[in-house]
Order: C-alpha cells, then sequence, then structure tokens
C-alpha cells in the first residue's frame, strides 16, 4: 500500500506532548457537552473577522476568535487570501468558526459544509502519528481524542461541532483539519508532499524526504524566472495531469541558498522564526520573493526524486514500477472519503505518463541548472 503523508502542517505551536493538558484535570468539561454548548452564543451570522482563503478550487472561511490561529492564517495563507464570497458561493466551501468561552474550560469550534465528515476519524486518519488515541471518556453521542499517555480529552466532537480543551494544544490540530478538509472536499484534485514549478510549459515535480531541498531547489528555479506553484504542497488536477498552484508563504531553513535568492531574501521585508524543533526558519511571501513567477497551467511532464546530496549534482532518468507510486508521497486527504483503488490508479497514470528521475542534489545554482538542461533537451 502506498505510504501517505500526514496532514499538511499549519505549525501553530510544537507538537502536543503527553501531560501538557493535565493542569486542570477536576474539570470534566466533556462529560456535560450539552450543558456547555448552551453557554454560547447561537448565531450563525460570520463576524466581521472572518477571512476567506481560496484554497485551489475551494473556499475556507476562518471565522475565529481567536487571534493566534486568525493571525496564523493570514501569515501562511496571505497570497490566497479571497474577497468575501456570494452566499452561494460560500455555502459551496468550508467555514470553520472558532468561539472562545469566556471562563470557560473548552472553546467551540463549528465546522459548515455540505458534507459533514467524522471528526474524529479524519484526525485519526490525516495524523496517525502524533499520538491521538480515542477514548471512550465521553458523552453519549460524542466521540473525544486524548493524547497517548494523556488522562483527560483534548478535544470531543458531535456532527460539525468541536468542543476543545481550552488549556490544551488545539489551534494547530483544529487549523490543519479546516485545511485538510477543504482539499479532500476536491475530488478532482490529487495533493502531494512536493515542490512544483512549471519549465518552458512543462510542469515538474520535485519530491522528496523533509529537508531534501525541495524548497531550496524550487526557489533557485524561480529565481530563473520560471514559474512557481509550490514549495511544500503540489496538487495536480486528475482529469488532465495539471499544475496547480498552492503557494503558501515559504518557510526556508537555514542553509546554502543560490546567490540570486540570498540576494532577494536580504532586500525583501523577510522575518525568521524559531520552530518547534529548536531550528530556525525565514518566512517569505513568494508573490514579493518572485514577482515575475507565474502560475500558468502546465501539464506535468517530469518528476525529480532527490535522493541525497553530492559534490556535483546528477540525475538518473529510471521506469517507475507499481511500488514506487509511494515516491510521489500523497497527502491522507487525498485518500478520504473517495476510492482508495480509483487513486491509485490516477496516480499510477499520473507517473506513467512523465519522465521520472533520482537527482542526487549538489549546490543550488548547479542543482537547479542540471534540471533546467534535462527540462529543454528533449
Amino acid at each position: 500500500m502506498v505510504g501517505l503523508v500526514q496532514g499538511v502542517p499549519l505549525e501553530l505551536e510544537a507538537d502536543p506532548r503527553p501531560g501538557q493538558n493535565e493542569t486542570h484535570s477536576h474539570i470534566n468539561w466533556w462529560q456535560e457537552p450539552s450543558d456547555l454548548l448552551s453557554r454560547f452564543p447561537k448565531s450563525t451570522k460570520r463576524s466581521d473577522f472572518c477571512d476567506w482563503y481560496r484554497i485551489v478550487d475551494g473556499l475556507l472561511g476562518i471565522d475565529s476568535e481567536d487571534t493566534p490561529v486568525r493571525q496564523r492564517f493570514r501569515t501562511l495563507y496571505a497570497e490566497l487570501l479571497s474577497p468575501a464570497p456570494s452566499p452561494l458561493e460560500a455555502s459551496r466551501g468550508l467555514l470553520c468558526r472558532i468561539q472562545l468561552g469566556d471562563g470557560l474550560p473548552a472553546h467551540l469550534v463549528t465546522f459548515t459544509t455540505l458534507s459533514e465528515i467524522s471528526i474524529i476519524d479524519f484526525v485519526l486518519a490525516l495524523f496517525p502519528g502524533r499520538g491521538y488515541v480515542e477514548t471512550n471518556r465521553a458523552a453519549p453521542g460524542w466521540r473525544s481524542l486524548i493524547l497517548d499517555g494523556g488522562s483527560q480529552p483534548i478535544l470531543s466532537a458531535s456532527g460539525s461541532q468541536v468542543l476543545v480543551d481550552a488549556h490544551g494544544p488545539w489551534q494547530a490540530l483544529i487549523a490543519n483539519c479546516a485545511v485538510n478538509w477543504i482539499m479532500q472536499m476536491q475530488r478532482g484534485l490529487m495533493f502531494f508532499h512536493a515542490a512544483a514549478v512549471g519549465i518552458g510549459g512543462e510542469g515538474v515535480l520535485i519530491a522528496g524526504d523533509k529537508g531534501a531541498g525541495k524548497s531550496t531547489l524550487s526557489m533557485t528555479l524561480a529565481a530563473h524566472g520560471h514559474d512557481f506553484f509550490g514549495d511544500e504542497i503540489a496538487a495536480v488536477r486528475t482529469e488532465v495531469f495539471e499544475l496547480a498552484p498552492f503557494r503558501r508563504a515559504l518557510s526556508i531553513r537555514k542553509g546554502p541558498q543560490a546567490p540570486q535568492v540570498e540576494k532577494r531574501l536580504k532586500d525583501k521585508s523577510c522575518f525568521t522564526e524559531t520552530f518547534p524543533d529548536g531550528g530556525e526558519r525565514i518566512r517569505a511571501v513568494t508573490s514579493e520573493l518572485f514577482p515575475e513567477s507565474g502560475t500558468r497551467p502546465q501539464p506535468v511532464r517530469r518528476a525529480f526524486f532527490l535522493r541525497g546530496f553530492e559534490k556535483s549534482p546528477r540525475a538518473e532518468l529510471f521506469q517507475p514500477r507499481p511500488q514506487d507510486l509511494g515516491l510521489l508521497a500523497p497527502l491522507a486527504c487525498t485518500f478520504w472519503g473517495s476510492s482508495g483503488a480509483a487513486r491509485l490508479a490516477q496516480m499510477a497514470k499520473l507517473l506513467s505518463g512523465v519522465k521520472c528521475y533520482f537527482l542526487y542534489a549538489g549546490n543550488p545554482e548547479d542543482t537547479a541548472i542540471l534540471v533546467e538542461r534535462i527540462v529543454r533537451s528533449e
């Protein structure tokens, strides 16, 4: 079976660890959720804080009373901010409303869309390695999650309503649910953990493990004037196997960069963040860093799979086999709610229609020149 990549991270905070939400275990808020729900305003009218984001073809509304969540979305998805949609268009998207309970032990999150999903099952499928475990400590009609090793729920869900522990690590989890939910609603797309660029009318996927150099290589190619679709998530239309843009804010690790990229990073108003793992990364908006880089529709014609670093870059053309489907690193949301066999068939067709290379990267500039030469050679 193809290995699925976990849900796309919003990077709001550190990964939760058992014990972080143990400070108020005497408040069993999950045992009487109906009483707690009655203490939140019932109005369904969107507030003035509602921001809308166009995630490829889908609309995601974030109506959050929690300032960190709202500001973080604006930082990561600045290029995807969209004007407020019409009521009809909004009804076809996904609205995530976050209400803070003043003095209450839990906050309320409500998801509004045309089709419901099981939040608990969705979280467990998206984040199998994050320590989330379903517990039987839930009221009738509700389901709850705890962290493995913890003693009380971090959230309880019933239908589209979710109560989250006000003192627990809930923001990143809810934000990830919202982003992955709007992606899985788009059945005409597949999402991969990969960078995507366009070179001379050809769509190019660049896949590899975390830290393999996807962002570095794709940014170098963008600095050369090529189209830039994203450095973290690649969206591919299944009908025509065409790249669609998914440009989040760039997250740039410390390390060698091409001279043109280094110059742009110095000239633009970027900022540095310290991540949960202690490492520092530079944040930059793609359209500001590479204003000349577009996202013209381009069919996927090449796929490069990063395999490590060498003194001089080199690439090996290979013929993909069925067991190589996992190289594409599909996000778990791509398979949620759809036929796994149908998705695998689409991936196989995509992989069989592109030229595939194992890429051993050297310095960023030389590696980008090698990729350009390969794409333009045939």
